[in-house]
């Protein structure tokens, strides 16, 4: 008959009790409810030889008898089964919830990574197109860069776009008139 589960010490963690249920509790009250099967087979056999040879009601009255115990002995295995698969699967609930906090940490440092990525990516392309990195100081102009920088620009012209293009004909080599 299954024995049931040994008491684990309170200070044991939880990988050595669901070891402990999953190499030793949970495959002995198996193997013991497997051991049952046959032991209530060989009753029902032993039942149906003395009923065909002896005394109808008295072996009626001890297959009753032997069934009734076969019949305890496999409820209680079931019984020992249900608390250890509960006690084992209570215990892979918690590693599963315990893992939730290191799951969303893992989650802040990537989400940080990818941040700092595309910070790092950005600032390169700023460099690339400015020339220089976003964090460098303007110098300012000196003396005779303002001087060239006030000048006055000349006053800008409209004028007519075929006007324009006429000022190119005279400039070509392949097309020549005459």
């Amino acid at each position: 008959m299954a024995e049931p589960a040994a008491p684990l010490d309170v200070g044991s963690t939880p990988e050595s009790q669901m070891a402990y249920y999953s190499e030793h509790a949970l495959p002995t009250a198996l193997i013991d409810l497997y051991n049952k099967h046959g032991y209530v087979s060989q009753v029902i056999q032993y039942c149906e030889t003395a009923y065909l040879a002896n005394d109808k009601r008295e072996i009626e009255a001890q297959t009753k008898e032997y069934m009734a115990d076969a019949l305890g002995a496999v409820v209680k295995d079931i019984e020992l089964i249900t608390s250890n698969l509960t006690a084992f699967l209570d215990l892979q609930l918690d590693a599963i919830d315990s893992l939730n906090p290191q799951l969303d940490l893992v989650k802040n440092r990537i989400a940080l990574v990818k941040a700092q990525h595309a910070q790092s990516r950005l600032q390169r392309t700023r460099k690339t197109v400015t020339g220089s990195a976003p964090e460098e100081k303007k110098e300012a102009l000196s003396p005779d860069q303002v001087a060239l920088n006030s000048r006055e620009l000349p006053k800008y012209v409209r004028m007519p776009l075929a006007q324009r293009l006429k000022a190119l004909d005279e400039v070509g080599h392949c097309l020549s008139k005459g």
